[in-house]
């Protein structure tokens, strides 16, 4: 194990990643940590300080320099401003003389020479000398590198009582096994089940649960970069974010530091999916979108099936980060501000590309796929005109589906098994239709989204696919009930009810509209929902994303997505 978190500490970059991961691990070793990064600020050379008792000896002031992977000669004193030694410099003439809270004053201070990896050979008499000379009888040194790291990670993040033997090993398993990221997540899920399953209330053990978790999912992010797999850990990111939200969101808001504390880890958590999802973007969406077909060639299969299957779920990932970037960004600045608008449309542009480029996007196979699409319609109807994006995709998508139905091809079903969906359609039997199209989520949402735009046309292919196709299936919205708030983020029951509308969508737009609007305003519980009271919609979303739940359909009537 200890050689795992040793490649996964060199592995580290210096900001963000290291100094973000120090404060955690500080505070779990009981010191009180009173200064951490401020990426933009004047520091004087300390990244995070600290003030206490390590493994019971006399209580000392730690000042951590925080950099990444080896220090070499030009880390140590090279040319930049951000090399160790002028850090060092600042630290002794300026923070403790100056910037050093008071009540310090009286006790001993260490300055923590902090890196994932070793110190080079070639460098190693400079640093020597250096601490040598500037070492006083109340200023010391101390070097914290990848192997003392490593160690009071394993004592205090993985030690038995915290991490259980059985998680260790999934642990070792998931990484093992990256290149199978089925495989992989389903171990590291079984991970996460087992560190948030805190039978206790007692904060402290939600707090140290957090805390497993988060440092878990930083060596596993570490390892997929490394390997250059995002897909194991996309996944695990998701799965422990809404694992981590249901058991931290009774403590928000919260007085007490380990109150505090779980917030705190939680968002460092939520800031990790943020990276991920970034990276994921970056790496693998955006160099093939701009080309057609370059994206479906990138899936690297022969199957159509296959190729469809990925291109939503990438549609939905790409929706989903847009969503969280106008969630957060929206909080950082004015609502319209040019400045946020300016990212949101560069986002909805990957979006358009990638539909344009990509035409088995017009295709749904499953009816589930509705849920990407849903994230995607939402996503695309902020500030922007439905006219030039979504509406020429639903009339396409529309009128490519009645063609499937028309010609027994590859319309969208119920099935849920791969090879069940790869045998589709088995049959031109009726009982064979009628048996994989029992429901759908699919076809009220894209009806719902053509009603309230005006998109007659597409409503009224809707209506012919039901009364030509789909007599028999059941078209229905979910909605969020009073049992949904404990189910939604870990999905261990089925939770919520759902409105049947299929008399409403052959009486007219109008009809159906309001048979939609009014179950919204009569469930209450939706507003209940701890992320959407909280103001972290994206939260529910993700959930419906990863667990497959149909969205509910307020979303579709706030006036932030129109």
């Amino acid at each position: 194990m200890k050689l795992i978190i040793r490649e996964y500490l060199a592995s580290l970059k210096e900001r963000k990643e290291l100094d973000a991961l120090l404060p955690d691990l500080l505070s779990q070793m009981g010191l009180d940590v009173f200064s951490k990064p401020d990426v933009g600020g004047r520091q004087y050379g300390v990244d995070v300080a600290a003030f206490g008792s390590i493994d019971g000896k006399e209580k000392k002031v730690y000042l951590f320099s925080v950099k990444s992977g080896d220090l070499g000669r030009k880390d140590w004193s090279g040319d930049a401003v951000q090399d160790l030694k002028p850090s060092l410099d600042e630290i002794l003439e300026v923070y403790i003389n100056g910037h050093l809270p008071s009540k310090y004053n009286e006790y001993p201070i260490v300055i923590c020479l902090c890196f994932g990896g070793d110190v080079k050979e070639s460098v190693r008499l400079n640093v020597s000398k250096y601490e040598e000379l500037k070492t006083t009888d109340r200023v010391s040194f101390e070097e914290w590198n990848g192997e003392v790291l490593a160690n009071y990670i394993e004592d205090y993040f993985l030690r038995d009582e915290l991490l259980p033997k059985e998680s260790r090993k999934y642990l070792r398993k998931s990484l093992a096994i990256l290149n199978e990221p089925d495989e992989s997540f389903n171990y590291f899920k079984k991970l996460a089940i087992s560190l948030t399953n805190v039978e206790c209330e007692e904060p402290k053990e939600v707090l140290r649960a957090l805390r497993q978790l988060s440092i878990s999912l930083w060596i596993l992010y570490a390892w997929s970069r490394d390997e250059d797999n995002l897909e194991s850990i996309y996944y695990a990111c998701e799965f422990s974010l809404l694992r981590a939200w249901k058991v931290a969101v009774p403590y928000f808001a919260g007085k007490k530091n380990v109150e505090k504390n779980i917030e705190n880890t939680l968002n460092s958590i939520i800031n990790l999916y943020h990276q991920l999802s970034d990276e994921y973007l970056q790496k693998v969406v955006q160099p093939h979108v701009g080309n057609l077909y370059a994206l479906s060639s990138s899936i690297n299969s022969h199957n159509s099936i296959d190729v469809n299957i990925k291109l939503f779920d990438i549609l939905g990932r790409v929706a989903i980060h847009g969503l969280w970037s106008y969630s957060y960004l929206s909080k950082e600045y004015f609502l319209e501000s040019e400045l946020l608008m300016e990212g949101i449309r560069k986002q909805q542009d990957i979006i358009i590309q990638l539909i344009n480029n990509n035409p088995l996007l017009i295709t749904p196979y499953k009816d589930e796929q509705a849920i990407d699409i849903f994230l995607a319609i939402l996503f695309l109807s902020i500030n922007r005109s439905p006219n030039d994006s979504i509406y020429p995709w639903l009339l396409n998508m529309i009128h490519s589906i009645n063609h499937q139905f028309r010609s027994n091809g590859m319309y969208p079903n119920n099935l849920n098994e791969y090879y069940e969906i790869i045998q589709h359609p088995k049959s031109s039997d009726k009982s064979y239709l009628e048996e994989v199209t029992q429901g759908s989520i699919l076809f009220p949402i894209i009806a719902a989204y053509a009603a309230k735009n005006a998109f007659g046309d597409i409503y009224k292919k809707v209506q012919e696919i039901k009364q030509t196709h789909l007599s028999h299936c059941n078209f229905q919205a979910w909605y969020p009930l009073g049992d949904s708030e404990e189910h939604f983020y870990s999905n261990t029951f089925r939770h919520g009810g759902v409105l049947s509308v299929n008399s409403e969508i052959i009486e007219g737009e109008e009809v159906f509209l309001k048979a939609l609007e009014s179950e919204c305003e009569a469930t209450e519980h939706f507003k209940q929902l701890s992320a959407v009271a909280l103001d972290i919609e994206p939260i529910i979303l993700l959930a419906c994303r990863h667990y497959r739940i149909p969205p509910p359909l307020h979303f579709l009537f706030d006036s932030r997505y129109r």
